[in-house]
């Protein structure tokens, strides 16, 4: 009789561990979809973001080759390598160290 009664613990131990595996499977599977969801939502909105930085600079590269393919590149040439603080040579640079900031 008692060997009946602890087959039946035994069984009924193993079925309560089968179950919680289960259960721990489910929840760490819900854990981790959840965890993928939200990372292939934050990685759409930073593709969005790519995507429209992309077109951007598609544009001004396109404009800056249309610059350099017309008349006007040596001015602008020249433009940028002011605004970069170049100069001629020759040329003579006066800075105003009065003014105060």
């Amino acid at each position: 009789m008692k060997s009946k009664v602890k087959q039946m613990n035994k069984k009924a131990y193993i079925k309560l561990a089968i179950i919680a595996g289960i259960c721990l499977l489910a929840i760490y599977s819900s854990f981790s979809l959840i965890n993928n969801a939200a990372d292939i939502s934050r990685l759409k909105a930073q593709s969005v973001k790519y995507d429209k930085e992309y077109a951007q600079q598609v544009e001004d590269n396109d404009k800056i080759k249309a610059i350099l393919n017309s008349k006007d590149k040596d001015a602008y040439i020249e433009q940028k390598a002011r605004e970069k603080g170049y100069v001629k040579e020759g040329e003579i640079v006066f800075y105003d160290i009065s003014s105060t900031k």
